[in-house]
Formats: C-alpha cells, structure tokens, sequence
C-alpha cells in the first residue's frame, strides 16, 4: 500500500470516529452524589417539555432557546397525551420513530433526555388505561429499553409520582421494573419519582414514613427500588423555594444513614399556574438553593409543555417564567 493511500485511509477513520462521537452525543453518569457528564462534574439545570413525544413535536427554536438558557436536561413522558406504546406494550412504529428523533434532535444540541416510561392509572379501571394488565406494561418498560440501548444521553424516569393515588405501585413492583430496564441495560441511570410528601412532609421535615419510604427507593434490598438517583417532588407549600436547602439536607441525612451515596435530582418542582404566577425570585432562589445544598440537578417545571398541539412551548411561556429562565442562564 503506497503512503498516498494509507494517508486518505487514515483520514477516511479519522472523519469516521468523528462522525460517530458527533453522534453519541453527551454521556451522562454518576459518581458519588453529582452528575457527571462527559466525564466532568456538572450542575444540571433541566425544563420539563412533557408533550414533546407527542404528534406534535417541540420546534427547533424551542430546543436552541433551550439550549441557549444553558438547559441541559428536557423532561418527557413517554404516554403524555399520545403514548408511544400500544396495549401490549410494544412499540408504535410512529412512537419508536418519534422517541429516537427527538433523542437525536436533543443530542444534536448537547440536551440530555430525562424520559418518565409510566405514569399512574395505566390499568383497567384508571384514568389513563391502555395495558391490559401488569405484563403489558412491564413490555412497555422492555420495549423503551431497548429502543434506547447503548444511548448514554438518557436517564429513566420509571413511573412518574409512584405514590399516586390514581394508580399507585408498590416499591417491590417498581423494583420488577428497575430490573427489567437493568436485565436489558446494565448501565443505564435509573430513577423513580414521587408526590410532594412521599419522601419530605409539608413541614419540610423526614418523619418515620417518609424515611422509610426513602430507604425503600434507594435502599438495595429486594423490596426497595435500588434507584441510580433519588427523584422526590418536594411539597408545593408557598416556602418552597426557602425551604428547597433544608428538605436536601433532611434527605440526604437518611441516604446517609443507609450508606447511600447517591444525586438528589429534584425533576418537579413547584411551577406557575393559573392562580399563582410564581415570581421569579423564587425561582432563582430554589435554583440557588438546590446547588448550595448539595443536589445534583434542578428542573424548571412549567406547563408550557403540556400541550404542544395547542401552543409552541415558547410561545406558551408566561413573561414571569421567561424571565426567570433567562436569570438563571445569567447566573450559570
């Protein structure tokens, strides 16, 4: 082989490699109590975008707002509105389409997904039924799994608010799905969200219930869920945002005491709504607080994402919510 030819092959695997790592996108790990991405360290700002699989996708200058506001996290559910699954649990060729677009519209701006599977009342009987039954919905759990094998740049969300009343699962179930995503993708982050009061009471206080409930999400038993990162939704009370410093440290004391090490993610917290429009101060508070108090991560949570079909995401932002994200870009 002349020098010529090994020249153009050795740059043809040059292009190749960079190719492939343009495709990977972020990679998105643990380590001890933070996030760690591309092997750094990082405080993670997140939005919630829940009907962004839906039929009616987020558009491109939704994401680069995003982006430019130094999100890095964007939080969707699976079944929102439309569900990307069917009644066995399998796939919908639109829905498999749908979840690997919008992963790879996400990775082409560094923005990581954070993808809840199930939500409450999926069941016959429930609010939101499409499965028949408990092992239609474990396929789903199976089907998403292996969609988004190999996608560093995903965190699973299994059940959004476990714990709630319109069809709640026990911390023994979630463990069955924990270890189903497990079985097919050791290495993927796992976590499973709770209802304000699950894991912290109105009082920002850990009381028996609450710390049990705690050791049963990361403990690594067989009844407890055995979770990457502990997901709670802190009580929406009106000193939320004050309060956000001292309900960490009253989770972690029971991490702690159990010997877990592991990221506080706090994936929904209190948002404006149409009684309330929050200012947004508190949001930078609860911002500032969720860093200083040891969290790994720290989601805007707001409704404009709730409806895509009905308004673009930016144009559903209220002014107050704007604002607010806009200062926390500043004070990054």
């Amino acid at each position: 082989m002349t020098a010529r030819v090994i020249g153009v092959a050795i740059a043809l695997s040059a292009l190749v490699v960079c190719s492939r790592a343009a495709q990977t996108g972020p990679s998105i790990a643990v380590a001890g109590t933070a996030f760690h991405v591309d092997g750094r360290e990082t405080f993670l700002l997140g939005v919630s975008l829940f009907d962004a699989l839906g039929s009616t996708p987020p558009r491109d200058r939704d994401l680069d707002q995003l982006a430019a506001w130094g999100v890095r996290i964007v939080r969707v559910w699976a079944h929102w509105l439309e569900p990307i699954y069917q009644a066995d649990g399998a796939l919908t060729a639109e829905g498999r389409a749908r979840l690997l677009t919008l992963v790879d519209r996400l990775r082409s701006r560094r923005l990581i997904l954070e993808l809840a599977l199930l939500k409450p009342g999926q069941l016959p009987g429930q609010g939101s039924a499409i499965f028949p039954d408990e092992a239609a919905r474990l396929r789903a759990v199976q089907a998403i799994t292996s969609a988004l094998r190999g996608h560093r740049d995903v965190i699973f969300d299994l059940y959004n608010e476990h714990d709630h009343p319109g069809g709640p699962i026990s911390h023994a179930t979630a463990r069955t799905l924990r270890d189903a995503v497990k079985a097919i993708d050791p290495e993927r982050l796992v976590t499973i969200s709770s209802t304000g009061g699950h894991l912290v009471n109105g009082a920002s206080q850990v009381g028996a219930s609450e710390a049990r409930n705690i050791r049963e999400e990361a403990g690594t038993g067989p009844d407890a869920v055995n979770v990457d990162i502990l997901a709670p939704h802190f009580p929406r009370t009106d000193d939320w945002a004050s309060a956000t410093s001292a309900r960490i440290a009253a989770v972690r004391a029971v991490l702690d005491a159990i010997n877990r090490t592991l990221p506080i993610y706090l994936n929904e917290e209190r948002r404006s709504d149409d009684r309330v429009a929050l200012d947004p101060g508190a949001y930078r508070t609860a911002y500032a607080q969720a860093r200083q108090g040891g969290a790994a991560a720290w989601l805007f949570h707001t409704n404009a994402g709730f409806g895509l079909k009905q308004k673009p995401f930016l144009d559903a932002l209220a002014p107050n919510e704007r604002t607010a994200l806009g200062s926390l870009a500043a004070s990054r």
